[in-house]
């Protein structure tokens, strides 16, 4: 593949995505250093990238917690056989967007290569050799990585690309409703309405940056970016508006993580093998078991009320497992344990009887016996104090941060969060939807 740089987004503050992106109370976690399924989400995005031949990248931050973890996580891309520069401290306090950092970095580092602009709190599956001649010939300013999803999927959660049968992009709508999108295609009032593919914006797009560098000397565009200038609200827009070539080109699949439902729909997705981009990182597979991935310590490793090994208690029957699901690395299972479509990270300990569905636990955690999580994601070193007379249930969209404490006989349900290192009481009552950042605030339900 022709040279072709990647700059990777990174200035969010992670807000959709707490209390998992908060590794402390005011100390933010990157979105990028976020876990799935083992591995950073940059891990993840350099990964795939570098097998699609992309070896030179600059990583455009904004803030220290930002920049210094994902320093933290890749560095100058020695160790990885890659290039890696870092966006100016002066300038990433000073953008007003998405777009107007991008711009100012190709400015800065004279990049006159195609570029592949990526997000951090995102994976993808895509041929990118594939999107890149289809850039080329196109003759398109910008292609946009698009995804395509059934109406009823985009309806009042992901904007819509309207494009031409050649995939030049004529207009966005913005998360429209389902009676919008019927109405936009003709088809409102049909029982079965037959649609063309509709594609949503992955957030990933191919640059023609000496073209973008020259655009940017526009008044117009100049005016935008001292007040706020995103890719997706205002530059791509804008580009379409004033009849510049932008199309979108469909990748196989994107894997949104910046909040718990999405996060839990991509592991799934991951864990089943829709993403090929990924499967290929992931090697340990549990013999005769489609989507089962054991590690092999794991496997080895005896729990001291059984003696036996995890192996040997799943020849026996004695912990069930349901696909797909993933055990990482020095894991205790113990007897009596179900896990259903989820992923236990590194130096787990799941006691007896313990339930786990379509939930993914922090590396460190341990699951007191009677334990049910269903739906819901934990950080790191979780401490559940379940027990038969006082079990611990999480469930419905629940999100744990690090080091979190939930006494027995405590119940968290429906979109709760609970902020890092709280000890969650025995007899709280947490209303739906409640964010609690203080200890202050669980004395209120008590």
């Amino acid at each position: 593949m022709d040279h072709v740089i990647g700059i990777g987004l990174a200035a969010g503050a992670g807000v959709r995505f707490r209390p998992l992106s908060l590794k402390a109370k005011g100390y933010l976690r990157a979105k990028a250093a976020v876990r799935l399924l083992g591995r950073r989400v940059l891990d993840w995005i350099v990964g795939i990238l570098q097998q699609q031949g992309v070896e030179d990248y600059i990583m455009v931050t904004k803030g220290k917690e930002n920049r210094y973890q994902i320093k933290s996580i890749i560095g100058y891309g020695d160790t990885l056989g890659v290039r890696v520069r870092y966006s100016p401290v002066r300038y990433d306090r000073q953008n007003t967007g998405s777009a107007d950092a991008t711009l100012t970095n190709l400015e800065y580092f004279d990049i006159r290569d195609t570029a592949f602009v990526f997000p951090t709190d995102s994976v993808l599956d895509i041929d990118l050799p594939a999107m890149l001649e289809a850039h080329r010939r196109s003759g398109a300013v910008v292609t946009i990585a698009a995804a395509q999803q059934p109406a009823e999927t985009i309806a009042g959660r992901y904007g819509l690309i309207d494009r031409t049968e050649q995939g030049r992009v004529r207009g966005f709508i913005e998360k429209p409703s389902l009676q919008e999108i019927y109405a936009h295609y003709g088809v409102a009032g049909q029982a079965h309405p037959q649609l063309p593919s509709l594609v949503t914006n992955a957030g990933f797009y191919l640059m023609d940056s000496l073209a973008l560098r020259d655009i940017a000397r526009h008044p117009e565009l100049q005016k935008m970016r001292k007040h706020k200038l995103d890719i997706g609200g205002d530059l791509l827009p804008w580009l379409v508006a004033h009849d510049y070539p932008v199309y979108a080109c469909q990748i196989g699949r994107m894997g949104d993580l910046g909040n718990i439902p999405s996060y839990l729909e991509t592991m799934l997705d991951v864990l089943h093998g829709r993403f090929d981009s990924i499967t290929s990182f992931m090697p340990h597979v549990y013999p005769g078991s489609e989507h089962v991935l054991i590690d092999q310590e794991s496997l080895e490793l005896a729990d001291p009320v059984s003696h036996l090994t995890l192996a040997e208690k799943l020849e026996q029957g004695l912990v069930e497992i349901r696909p797909p699901v993933r055990i990482g690395k020095y894991v205790h299972i113990y007897p009596g344990v179900t896990l259903s479509a989820c992923n236990i990270d590194d130096d787990c300990e799941i006691f007896e009887n313990s339930t786990i569905i379509r939930s993914s636990i922090g590396a460190g955690s341990i699951l007191g016996p009677h334990s049910h999580v269903e739906d819901t994601l934990t950080g790191i070193m979780v401490e559940l104090h379940s027990s038969s007379e006082h079990p611990v249930m999480l469930q419905r969209f629940v999100a744990v941060g690090d080091e979190v404490v939930v006494r027995g006989g405590v119940s968290l349900s429906d979109s709760v969060t609970i902020h890092p290192r709280l000890k969650v009481p025995f007899g709280v009552q947490i209303p739906p939807n409640t964010d609690i950042q203080s200890a202050e605030q669980l004395l209120e339900h008590l």
